[in-house]
């Protein structure tokens, strides 16, 4: 999140009749400012970030400035913000209760993620031993055809395995290959998104043009 703020101490009380319109002019140009980063969010994801999604990308929020609050908000919404904050902090993100999602080999969706509901569509699949068009596609295997004879996934820690983690395995005549597994280990973030230098230089460029513009609307309207 990041705030853009004036401050009005020691300026405001110079000048006389305007304050109001000046104060109004502020808001205002702070606003825009605002809604200038947030427009320029998306091309610099693309920039930063290996194929972020639309909802990543339309993520933002902003809470605008009033009057009486010269300070404007542009910030991730909570549900990407808990990941938006590893990719522009860097940090450390520990398994939850099933683990870290690693995809192994499986087909991932244009975003390089795992599709939605695939995860339960693969263990059931793994448990029934039924395999349906979606399972299909996302192991490789023409959907409308007949899934091969030898296809076999099982869900679970691989036997005798200790040392690999609890996931959907796919068994081969010569072992088994992960399909996507859980990893209780810890992964670390490097910071990839220049969330404040970005803000940092559309304000530089933007807030005095947005500020001169309210202003002379401000005054106009005044009289």
């Amino acid at each position: 999140m990041i705030k853009v703020t004036v401050e009005k101490a020691g300026t405001l009380s110079m000048l006389g009749n305007l304050q109001k319109q000046v104060r109004f002019a502020t808001a205002k140009a702070l606003t825009r400012t605002a809604q200038a980063v947030q427009r320029a969010i998306p091309a610099a994801l693309e920039r930063d970030l290996d194929r972020p999604n639309q909802f990543t990308k339309q993520g933002t929020f902003i809470t605008p400035a009033r009057r009486d609050k010269l300070e404007a908000v542009i910030g991730f919404k909570d549900r990407q913000a808990r990941y938006m904050r590893l990719q522009i902090e860097g940090g450390v993100r520990s398994p939850g209760a099933r683990g870290i999602k690693l995809p192994g080999n499986v087909t991932l969706d244009q975003y390089g993620n795992i599709p939605r509901g695939v995860i339960a569509k693969l263990i059931a699949s793994a448990r029934t031993g039924k395999y349906g068009a979606a399972v299909k596609t996302r192991l490789g295997i023409n959907a409308r055809g007949k899934a091969p004879s030898d296809l076999s996934l099982f869900y679970g820690q691989p036997k005798n395995r200790r040392d690999l983690p609890v996931g959907i395995y796919r068994r081969m005549p010569n072992g088994i290959i992960p399909v996507i597994v859980f990893s209780q280990k810890t992964a670390k973030y490097r910071p990839r998104f220049k969330f404040r230098e970005l803000a940092e230089r559309v304000v530089r460029d933007t807030f005095a043009t947005e500020f001169d513009s309210a202003l002379a609307d401000a005054i106009r309207s005044a009289r």
